[in-house]
């Protein structure tokens, strides 16, 4: 029995007194309300960095949203400029006096009593230039005709200059 009793514990040594015990109470309470202060902490960490993620994503699509938005518009002005010319456009070849003028040029459309009159349209430096052509091969050159007589003569003195 006695090495029972030895391997027992005392149980006066594993009690403590009544100060050592509210020690112990107070300091697990500080590690806690540190682990605890810590994990909030951290916590607003990740959720800062998650909200500045996100703001950063949607600040890029609000510009790249605004810049197409700002050339959105200018296309729209451009088509209402061009609308509205060709309205103005409209409203002239819808006129009587616009159609007789196209039928007249395009169809050769005639008022009745008007005669038409069509033209070959040749420009005066083309005809001047064939005419050229033509005196070039019909009439002989001159200066042709004195080398010849010279080289013909050259030939009759034996070649020599002088």
């Amino acid at each position: 029995m006695a090495s029972k009793r030895n391997t027992q514990y005392d149980i006066q040594d594993v009690q403590w007194d009544d100060e050592e015990m509210k020690q112990r109470i107070e300091e697990r309470r500080r590690k806690s309300s540190v682990s605890r202060r810590r994990r909030k902490a951290l916590t607003l960490v990740v959720i800062v960095a998650v909200f500045a993620m996100l703001a950063t994503m949607c600040g890029k699509d609000i510009v790249r949203l605004k810049a197409e938005n700002r050339a959105l518009k200018k296309q729209q002005i451009a088509l209402e400029q061009q609308r509205d010319e060709l309205k103005e456009e409209l409203k002239v070849t819808n006129s009587q006096e616009y159609i007789r003028e196209q039928a007249k040029k395009q169809l050769n459309l005639l008022n009745p009593g008007e005669i038409l009159f069509t033209f070959d349209e040749e420009e005066p430096e083309e005809n001047a230039d064939k005419a050229e052509e033509t005196e070039k091969t019909e009439k002989p050159d001159k200066s042709d005709k004195s080398d010849k007589d010279k080289d013909k003569d050259k030939d009759k003195d034996g070649g020599s200059d002088g």
